[in-house]
């Protein structure tokens, strides 16, 4: 049961791979399982994959609105880290692997995490990068609030996209960022405040990890990948030219070489 007593959301799950390593992937906000599909090609014979949908995305279901959006999240993942795992996080889903490596440190044999957006990290350490991020959030949220979801994603997009126009991605990919970028939204007690504090309890986590990001995301994501690589006992911290913040999906090839080397650390 949650921590209100409800029972977490039932998530969709798919697997990929067949190797004799248990791994955990989890995707990034506005996106669903199978965009672990080219690193889990490339590390068939390592892991065997288990991807989930988060809350409202691919075949999950929707979140309730009921209490706090990373909570239940965290709540409806749990239950997948069943035995000794290697976790797998991409943004959003990266700063769900932390919290699970707190909850679970048992249960996780390695961290391989690309941007994990928790952007309170910046607060602390340069908060003007902090501040151009909530300045961006502000101007998402305000066209939702307008009643213009497509122009929020549009401007989240522009950032943390693949690189492409808006109006040059598939009608699909722009029909669901726009149903979702109320997800966006609701994160950011967790990723920008940390009202789950997590940020102060990242030493704890001595698993072996690696921190990746690439060097054309923002700025600010550069400081939030130094910071949390800084804080964790066990961290190698890993750049990639040429890569931004969907470096997962573009350069998967490149991505699986760094987590497959964190394998054999742990």
């Amino acid at each position: 049961m949650g921590l209100d007593g409800a029972a977490p959301l039932a998530l969709h799950s798919r697997e990929f791979g067949k190797g004799p390593r248990r791994a955990l992937a989890l995707h990034c906000s506005l996106a669903h399982s199978g965009a672990w599909k080219g690193v889990a090609a490339e590390l068939e014979d390592d892991l065997t994959i288990t991807a989930l949908d988060l809350p409202g995305h691919g075949r999950s279901p929707d979140w309730d609105h009921a209490g706090d959006l990373t909570a239940a999240t965290f709540e409806a993942v749990l239950p997948f880290l069943d035995q000794p795992m290697d976790l797998i996080g991409h943004s959003y889903g990266g700063v769900i692997a932390l919290k699970l490596a707190m909850a679970r440190p048992d249960l996780v044999r390695s961290l391989s995490l690309f941007e994990p957006v928790l952007m309170a990290v910046a607060k602390e350490d340069l908060p003007e990068e902090w501040e151009w991020n909530r300045r961006h959030m502000e101007e998402v949220n305000g066209h939702i609030a307008a009643g213009d979801p497509a122009m929020g994603a549009r401007l989240f997009m522009r950032v943390w996209g693949d690189g492409r126009k808006w109006d040059d991605l598939p009608e699909e990919l722009r029909q669901g960022s726009a149903r979702r970028i109320g997800f966006i939204g609701a994160s950011q007690p967790a990723i920008s405040e940390d009202n789950g504090g997590v940020v102060p309890r990242l030493s704890e986590i001595d698993a072996p990890a690696v921190v990746m990001d690439g060097a054309e995301s923002p700025a600010l994501m550069h400081v939030v990948q130094d910071g949390i690589a800084a804080r964790l006992r066990n961290a190698r911290r890993v750049t990639f030219d040429g890569m931004a913040h969907m470096g997962p999906v573009t350069h998967p090839k490149t991505v699986a070489a760094e987590i497959r080397a964190t394998l054999q650390q742990a």
